[in-house]
């Protein structure tokens, strides 16, 4: 069931500015970093990760999107390509929690799917 968001991610240009405005400008904590691309902020419901993209945010860039999770990604993935869901790649990638993949929406949003089997 896809139907559970559980993570936002945040893409930024610069990581130490966006950790510096994000724990200094408005108070979040930083819970972990993975690597200098990904970092994680403190946040009781549903993660916030900030990942460095190298390219400055413009309007027509997509900068925020969140994460659904997902018990089985190879069953998903069956299911979604059976009803014609744009996929961004084929076979889910890895990711710091397990695996993902990324699918949009009609209007182009993109959509992040997430298998937490880094933690079973």
């Amino acid at each position: 069931m896809l139907n559970k968001v559980c993570v936002i991610t945040v893409k930024v240009d610069n990581m130490q500015e966006a950790i510096h405005f994000y724990t200094k400008m408005l108070d979040f904590k930083v819970s972990e970093h993975y690597g200098d691309k990904i970092v994680s902020l403190v946040q009781d419901e549903v993660p916030i990760v900030l990942e460095e993209t190298g390219t400055k945010n413009t309007a027509s860039n997509q900068n925020v999107l969140f994460g659904i999770i997902s018990e089985d990604l190879d069953k998903d993935l069956t299911e979604l390509k059976s009803k014609g869901v744009r996929l961004l790649f084929s076979e889910p990638k890895p990711c710091p929690p397990g695996r993902y993949l990324v699918i949009e929406d009609p209007a182009g949003n993109q959509i992040e799917l997430v298998e937490f089997s880094n933690f079973n």
